[in-house]
């Protein structure tokens, strides 16, 4: 939020802001259309656990993609997105003064995580390894205060994917110290190069102690209408339906309803959008290698990279006012627990203004040569 409003401030001062996007932003196809009509039309079953019929679609979605059998009465609850989600978890499985391992960089997890009373403990990742996951860094990191591990799978903001050997190492790790595993999983369906997201769920016979958090905002479009849900065990979907009644008593049932339709409609509108993250990953990793940036480690998921923009200034500030001039807005590294001189870009607009970013970025480093 802090870097929209600085470059709202750009605009302002009359620089043409980029429309950078995400996830992408679709107009609701007509099945999507018809159920939130019907919907407003109906009466409010007001289920705090989310209506049976869209926790049985995500179930059915997850046997089709996964192979996970997962009870939609016991072990599914639906939350106002993801973010809800995952401090609604916290504040219920933390205690204070408990310690949570967080691999880095990472989305912005510090303010529900300290929020639930605990401390996060920062393990950093490194672009020479691609961003993957220090295990032993990890194992090192764990103290008689450490309680739970929480991952982000896909990574956001390194599109970093962990590969299965990666995630059973990572719940072996819980087991020998008895942490809970906590998996934001948002980005799940935005993976490339034949390359597959593998639930931490999958693992449950291993090791219970598991929650994933996720979104339907991202692959289905659903950004505006904040529908997300949680899979526990049954007991700690109990708990948390507790502290949800309290907090919220029901989720929104038109945007519930909304989903049900996305989930089990036809997902042409969708696929055709996310055939081309690929594509439009490479077009920016290429536009970056050329633009007089560092190379950055291309992403196996997501629709985001961490990019070195060093070149730019030495201090976060000064780069973000070198992209800020060419209408370039960026989450700054360290707000991300990455180093401090990284920002992270995202790839989800379409092709020309993609080409308009990697001609600002190359412009920004020739107006940067220009005054040394």
């Amino acid at each position: 939020m802090a870097t929209r409003d600085r470059a709202a401030s750009s605009a302002r001062d009359g620089v043409r802001v980029l429309p950078l996007v995400g996830a992408p932003i679709l107009p609701m196809p007509e099945h999507v259309r018809l159920a939130v009509a019907q919907a407003m039309d109906d009466p409010d079953p007001r289920d705090s656990r989310g209506l049976p019929e869209l926790r049985a679609a995500i179930a059915a979605e997850l046997e089709r993609e996964h192979g996970l059998q997962v009870d939609p009465e016991r072990r599914l609850l639906i939350t106002h997105g993801a973010m809800q989600g995952l401090s609604l978890v916290l504040r219920t499985v933390l205690a204070p003064g408990d310690e949570i391992l967080v691999p880095a960089p990472t989305f912005f997890f510090d303010g529900p995580i300290r929020d639930a009373g605990a401390t996060p403990v920062y393990v950093p990742s490194h672009e020479r390894d691609d961003w993957a996951l220090d295990l032993p860094a990890l194992e090192a990191a764990v103290t008689p205060r450490t309680s739970a591990l929480l991952l982000c799978n896909p990574n956001n903001p390194t599109g970093h994917l962990p590969d299965a050997a990666t995630l059973a190492a990572v719940v072996e790790l819980a087991e020998r110290h008895g942490l809970l595993v906590i998996s934001d999983d948002s980005w799940q369906h935005f993976t490339y190069d034949g390359r597959r997201y593998q639930p931490v769920e999958a693992l449950a016979d291993r090791w219970p102690h598991l929650i994933t958090v996720t979104s339907l905002s991202k692959y289905y479009a659903l950004s505006s209408w904040r529908v997300g849900y949680v899979l526990a065990r049954p007991s700690v979907i109990d708990a948390l339906q507790r502290r949800f009644e309290w907090e919220a008593s029901w989720c929104n049932v038109v945007s519930q309803r909304a989903a049900i339709a996305a989930l089990d409609g036809p997902r042409d509108w969708l696929d055709a959008s996310l055939s081309t993250y690929e594509a439009k990953r490479d077009r920016v990793c290429d536009g970056i290698a050329e633009s007089g940036l560092a190379e950055t480690a291309r992403p196996a998921a997501g629709a985001f990279l961490l990019v070195d923009a060093s070149r730019l200034g030495d201090t976060p500030a000064a780069i973000e006012r070198a992209l800020l001039r060419e209408g370039i807005a960026a989450v700054r590294g360290g707000d991300m627990h990455a180093p401090e001189t990284y920002v992270r870009l995202v790839y989800g607009s379409d092709d020309q203004v993609l080409d308009e970013l990697v001609g600002g970025l190359g412009r920004a480093c020739a107006s940067i040569g220009g005054r040394s």
